[in-house]
């Protein structure tokens, strides 16, 4: 499975980690899903979340307006979420996804995690051998991942799988 990222989402993606460093995003992808990848047009933060060092909560009401809100635009479908782990205090943020992340995932939704980390040295924009992006930009180091359920469902072990990010503007910021 492939997920493509255009450059808004990237930027988006990236400034809503950096926004609220210490604590999680947490927003919603739009875009659709075609058999072979997902096409993600839009990246929105959700303003009214509650967030921690390593949790979000979004009140179900504001869910339910947005996703009466989002059926009238009709080339647009809610594909799934996006959210940060930031770093705490000298332990590094990483990508796999909680067990409450997995808990929440819906059958056919694609979840992007963004690790942020403050940075050490500048690396370029790089697709690494398990299908993640990573490098830096300022003082902070982003490693993004991509999940989704093979087939619409959990595999054999309940687990998401990794996708492939194409993300042509963050692999041509070499």
């Amino acid at each position: 499975m492939q997920i493509y990222l255009n450059e808004n989402v990237f930027v988006g993606l990236v400034l809503s980690a950096v926004e609220v460093y210490k604590k999680e995003c947490f927003g919603l992808l739009l875009g659709y899903r075609t058999p072979e990848k997902y096409i993600v047009e839009h990246a929105i933060p959700y303003q009214s979340v509650k967030r921690g060092h390593n949790w979000t909560e979004l009140r179900s009401d504001k869910w339910k307006i947005i996703r009466e809100i989002v059926k009238s635009f009709p080339k647009l479908d809610m594909i799934g979420d996006f959210h940060s782990h930031t770093m705490y205090r000298d332990i590094r943020a990483k990508v796999p996804l909680s067990s409450d992340d997995i808990e929440y995932m819906e059958p056919l939704d694609l979840q992007i995690v963004i690790a942020v980390n403050e940075n050490r040295r500048s690396r370029p924009w790089t697709l690494n051998f398990d299908n993640t992006v990573s490098g830096s930009v300022d003082r902070f180091h982003f490693k993004l991942a991509a999940y989704y359920f093979d087939n619409g469902h959990q595999n054999g072990n309940g687990r998401p799988r990794l996708a492939e990010i194409i993300c042509p503007f963050a692999l041509g910021a070499r």
